[in-house]
């Protein structure tokens, strides 16, 4: 489905804002200002950043000349010493390891500026991380790849996000890494990752964590986003599901809750800052999650939640300035998300 009918001017302002960092001399890394956790969320924020540059070259807005500059700068920027967990040139790393989570980003900027210009001058990191992923991925029974060198964690939503960059791997150079992981994800997933009381995926696998066999906002946006780029069908009936138990109806608006009704426990890193029960992550990125599955009821009603929250952090702002409030709903994260789910276009 086309959201393009559906923007509003604010998107305009969104992607000038990303054109204008993008433009930047002297990158050197995030900083506070930026994001709110630069460590955790420069590589997602360059990643969505790529996919909605894209969603305007598919769809005509962007020439292919703009398009490739903007996105030959978003992956420097993804490359850069200061992303990536490496600290050095990533071309000379020898060993990827298990740094999945980085990964995964990196390789949709990557096929994000393949999409556009194939005859690139990264293809062999593409090809070399795309490999890498896929052989880290089928390695365990439970076809997760490591997403970090120091945490067992393993998040079928991170795992979605490499099956994805695999299959847009596929889709630009008519290979086919991503099939046999692909199956084999689903077929373990709706085997022994299903939380049997919601019939949703369970937030980790490995058991790590007290929130890892239940289904989690934060978690069930961004998977949906992913799964909806690589398989529409299995990503809308997840999403049906989802709504179903996590879409909640508050006094600051609609959107998704963090957490099942009864299970207690306190935001994180990925959920962000929790009010009346909605999760700043579940309800951000869900809005990225139904433009991708197409539901344009649920995106207008959670895109009057984030114009309504927003517009509140940016009064804060203008009296307090840049803050840890004010950068939940302004920072280059939740800028690029945005800017992703109001251009989406299928790309093939």
């Amino acid at each position: 489905m086309d959201f393009y009918d559906y923007l509003n001017a604010g998107h305009l302002k969104r992607l000038e804002r990303v054109k204008l960092f993008l433009a930047q001399p002297n990158f050197n890394g995030f900083t506070r200002k930026d994001l709110l956790l630069p460590a955790w969320h420069s590589i997602a924020a360059l990643s969505n950043m790529a996919e909605a540059i894209t969603n305007l070259y598919v769809l005509g807005k962007i020439d292919k000349e703009e398009a490739q500059a903007l996105l030959e700068a978003v992956v420097f920027r993804a490359k850069h010493r200061s992303v990536n967990p490496y600290r050095r040139d990533i071309e000379k790393v020898k060993n990827l390891s298990k740094w999945g989570y980085y990964l995964e980003h990196l390789n949709i900027c990557l096929g994000s500026l393949a999409r556009v210009a194939i005859d690139n001058s990264h293809q062999q990191l593409n090809r070399r991380v795309s490999e890498h992923l896929r052989e880290n991925t089928l390695r365990y029974p439970h076809f997760h790849a490591d997403l970090h060198v120091r945490s067992r964690m393993k998040w079928p939503a991170d795992q979605a996000a490499i099956l994805y960059s695999l299959w847009l791997y596929d889709q630009n150079y008519q290979q086919d890494l991503s099939s046999e992981p692909i199956e084999g994800w689903f077929e373990y997933m709706d085997r022994s990752g299903t939380n049997q009381e919601t019939g949703l995926y369970v937030t980790e696998v490995n058991g790590v964590k007290k929130f890892s066999p239940i289904p989690r906002g934060c978690a069930h946006s961004y998977l949906c986003h992913y799964v909806g780029r690589f398989n529409q069908d299995k990503a809308i009936t997840i999403w049906d599901k989802y709504k179903r138990h996590f879409l909640k109806k508050t006094i600051i608006g609609t959107g998704f809750r963090e957490y099942p009704q009864d299970f207690k426990y306190r935001w994180t890193p990925d959920s962000g800052p929790i009010f009346f029960g909605l999760g700043a992550a579940a309800t951000g990125i869900g809005i990225n999650a139904a433009s991708t599955v197409g539901d344009s009821k649920t995106y207008r009603l959670i895109e009057k939640s984030l114009d309504r929250v927003n517009s509140g952090f940016r009064g804060i702002e203008k009296v307090i300035g840049n803050n840890l409030i004010t950068r939940v709903g302004t920072d280059y994260l939740a800028t690029s998300i945005r800017l992703n789910a109001e251009t989406k276009y299928a790309w093939y």
